[in-house]
């Protein structure tokens, strides 16, 4: 049974009469972005803000997934990288924006640093489809999604951060059908 407060949206299929069927399908909705030259996106409820990305200091000795810290209204954020985070190459392409999350405990303050903004997108449950298997893929994937031509990679933070979260007290349940987590 589908959550009153998630948002649906209604199709209409016509049939080969003159009655028409109308539809509710679940949509899930995402922000995309380009990181590593890749296409992602995170479900809207764990994006707090998207801030310019100014003014990183680096921390020495700091884990390699760590890009360093910066100054949002006069609160440190520490800054993700994915190129660690999910064994990817790094981009080609200088990263522009920090997408502040929000993982439920609101003195974490951490981002992810992108390349690019891509929006709001409302996506379909039913055009998420399973990640490949984790030999050709990032492991922090929840599923994959195909928009304006372009192949999607939809995060899963409990994924991308599983080595960091229980440093940090942190608990999230891994979503969508994939191998176990392995921290």
């Amino acid at each position: 049974m589908s959550d009153p407060s998630e948002p649906q949206e209604t199709l209409v299929r016509y049939g080969t009469g003159e009655e028409a069927e109308q539809v509710s399908e679940e949509i899930q909705r995402v922000i995309l972005f380009q990181a590593c030259d890749e296409w992602f996106a995170l479900p809207i409820e764990f994006v707090r803000e998207v801030q310019p990305l100014e003014g990183v200091i680096r921390v020495p000795t700091a884990p390699a997934e760590i890009l360093g810290v910066l100054n949002i209204r006069g609160r440190v954020l520490t800054l993700f990288g994915l190129t660690a985070c999910l064994d990817i190459s790094p981009g080609t392409h200088p990263n522009t924006h920090v997408v502040v999350l929000d993982l439920g405990d609101p003195e974490l303050r951490i981002g992810v640093a992108v390349q690019r903004m891509g929006g709001v997108r409302r996506v379909p449950l039913s055009a998420l489809e399973p990640p490949p298997p984790r030999g050709s893929s990032p492991g922090g994937l929840e599923a994959i999604f195909e928009t304006q031509g372009q192949v999607v990679g939809l995060l899963d933070p409990a994924r991308v951060f599983a080595r960091s979260l229980p440093e940090w007290g942190i608990t999230l349940e891994p979503r969508g059908i994939q191998e176990p987590l392995r921290p």
